[in-house]
């Protein structure tokens, strides 16, 4: 009777996560329509997309280190260091977001060259934005290891719809613009920031507290703990979305925002899988810590792995579904592309299952064996890339561009080999230890 109630839960809570997700995601991709009418710039707003999602990769360390504390934390002291310890890493974060951006001030045009931005000002409400997806996730820890899901659900939910409304009323006043989609952006994630951090339930500090929490915490236990997790965490979002980033800087400006819109409907798949892991990692912690087993890894696989084949079915089925509602016809051509893209993420949604499952057991010392693929999928990526591109300079060249999502597959099935083999091995040294 309890595993089945604990399964309903599971249900239940994933299953708000997932509705708060998808209403998330679905206002968040409602931004695209809005700016893809500036073709030239739309590539560049993609780009920077996957750019904060490649600021943010640290911050994937921060929301598993802070799920980690906050599902241990059992008296009002450990409410108040974590507190505490949130307070130090905003301070650390905007004192160097302080530095970039005088950096961004002096050097900036080169960076704005090679990435064919539109202009300096939307690299720097990148970096602005970027400072609030550092630190969302570090909040979102708490509500997660406290398995506050309902409010960790609204906070998420307010990140899609605030980023609608601010880039919909800003493009209808001044125009379709990358600049006005990413101030929408950063709009909401300081939104969901906010919501999000009055809700952890975490006691308030005095402003005259703040500054002494940069020299109270403990610093060695967070970094011990931070790089691992980051690592791990981080790898998943990485083999996520530095395609989009190598695409942009090698292929023609004009072409990559088709790109971007195929890749776009592929990531999303990862998105959903979110909710399941965001659900199934403090459960894990817990009973770890309680030394009770859970059978949570199990139901997460199989529910994925259903997700995994809907979306690569409609994916064969209706690849051009997704085009049709959002993008005009210019952007059908890409269709073809959408159903690899899909296939392509799918492994990756498994592995990200299998990562989360390792780091919520600790075994932080065979993640570090798990960064080679994503190294050598950079290097791959980079090397290959600028030859593919020649393919294109006569105009869109729907092969070449599959040709980039081929490559993508075959970097995620390898991560997804990689790791299952670990997690193989991080049961079998639990199984020694235990005997």
């Amino acid at each position: 009777m309890a595993e089945r109630e604990s399964k309903l839960a599971f249900l239940r809570q994933s299953g708000w996560l997932a509705v708060a997700t998808g209403i998330a995601g679905l206002t968040s991709y409602a931004v695209h329509p809005f700016i893809k009418d500036a073709k030239a710039e739309y590539g560049a707003f993609t780009a920077m997309l996957q750019l904060l999602n490649l600021i943010a990769i640290p911050a994937i360390g921060l929301q598993a280190v802070f799920t980690h504390k906050a599902a241990e934390a059992k008296t009002d002291d450990d409410h108040q260091r974590l507190a505490r310890e949130q307070m130090a890493i905003g301070i650390v974060v905007f004192a160097l977001a302080a530095v970039a951006f005088v950096w961004i001030h002096f050097k900036g045009d080169a960076l704005v060259a090679s990435m064919k931005l539109p202009s300096l000002n939307v690299l720097s409400v990148t970096l602005a934005s970027g400072v609030f997806a550092l630190l969302l996730p570090m909040v979102y820890g708490v509500l997660q290891g406290r398995q506050r899901f309902f409010w960790l659900g609204w906070a998420m939910l307010s990140l899609g719809v605030v980023r609608l409304a601010a880039a919909a009323g800003l493009v209808h006043s001044y125009g379709s613009s990358a600049l006005n989609g990413m101030v929408g952006v950063g709009l909401g994630f300081a939104c969901a920031f906010l919501l999000a951090g009055a809700t952890s339930g975490l006691p308030s500090l005095a402003p005259r507290e703040w500054l002494p929490c940069v020299t109270q915490i403990n610093w060695r236990d967070l970094v011990r703990r931070f790089i691992p997790l980051s690592l791990g965490g981080g790898a998943v979002i990485y083999m996520m979305s530095v395609d989009m980033i190598v695409v942009q800087r090698f292929f023609d400006g004009e072409q990559t925002g088709y790109y971007a819109a195929a890749g776009m409907i592929g990531r999303a798949l990862i998105f959903f899988v979110g909710p399941m892991v965001m659900v199934m990692f403090p459960k894990i912690v817990r009973s770890r810590a309680e030394q009770k087993p859970t059978d949570v890894l199990k139901l997460t696989l199989l529910l994925t792995a259903g997700l995994c084949t809907v979306a690569v079915t409609l994916g064969i089925l209706v690849p051009e579904l997704p085009l049709r509602i959002i993008y005009d016809d210019s952007y059908f051509q890409v269709a073809p592309l959408v159903t690899w893209f899909i296939g392509a993420m799918a492994p990756l949604a498994l592995a990200a299952v299998l990562v989360n499952n390792i780091l919520a057991r600790g075994a932080y010392s065979v993640i570090y064996w798990l960064m080679l693929i994503p190294a050598l999928y950079t290097g791959v990526l980079w090397k290959i890339a600028p030859k593919i591109a020649e393919q294109t300079v006569g105009g869109f060249n729907i092969h070449a561009y599959t040709s980039i999502v081929q490559l993508i597959g075959m970097g995620n099935l390898c991560f997804l080999a990689a790791t299952v083999i670990l997690t193989w091995a991080v049961y079998r040294r639990a199984e020694a230890e235990a005997r």
